[in-house]
């Protein structure tokens, strides 16, 4: 029976953490299964100050992109390499960020403004940092806020029951007795 009340009570926490997709990542790591996570947020903004220092060296949008790619690997630079790509292939810039994650929209948005506005665009990237880290920021503190409130409610129907009957029903015991008896 208590094993029982441990899972369910460990369901809870979980998804009170971070809903059905952290629970899903938590049985796939122990399940031994890969379960694909979303673009890292802030590490796109590390990768568009990268692309940032490196059209400022004086490369071009396309050769950045490149560079950055085959430097920073993994998921980040297989996405950079298939924008690369799909531009080679001529694709417009809009359909070749299509094509990735919509978490890149805000680093697609400052290249395409760049160009629309004829400033460099290693200007508008760094700008683009700094909002995707600040909205990041932000969602981590609704989100911390928001789990304050999910642990609340769970806490309260465990203790708050717990203390009527360890303590207000002694107390209310003792008195009607004393009460009752005089």
């Amino acid at each position: 029976m208590t094993g029982l009340v441990g899972i369910l009570v460990t369901l809870a926490v979980l998804l009170a953490s971070g809903g059905k997709g952290a629970l899903h990542r938590r049985i796939g790591r122990v399940v031994g299964r890969r379960v694909d996570d979303a673009t890292p947020v802030v590490e796109i903004a590390d990768v568009a100050e990268l692309l940032a220092l490196s059209l400022a060296s004086g490369r071009g949008v396309t050769a950045s992109m490149s560079v950055v790619a085959e430097r920073v690997g993994g998921r980040l630079g297989q996405d950079l390499a298939m924008v690369v790509a799909a531009r080679d292939w001529g694709l417009p810039d809009d359909q070749a960020w299509g094509l990735v994650d919509p978490a890149w929209q805000p680093l697609a948005r400052a290249l395409v403004l760049a160009e629309a506005a004829g400033v460099p665009p290693s200007t508008t990237l760094t700008a683009a940092a700094e909002d995707i880290r600040r909205s990041e920021g932000h969602r981590l503190d609704v989100a911390v806020e928001r789990l304050g409130v999910r642990l609340v409610v769970p806490l309260g129907l465990t203790f708050l029951p717990a203390f009527v009957l360890t303590t207000v029903v002694p107390v209310v015991g003792a008195l009607a007795g004393s009460v009752l008896a005089g």
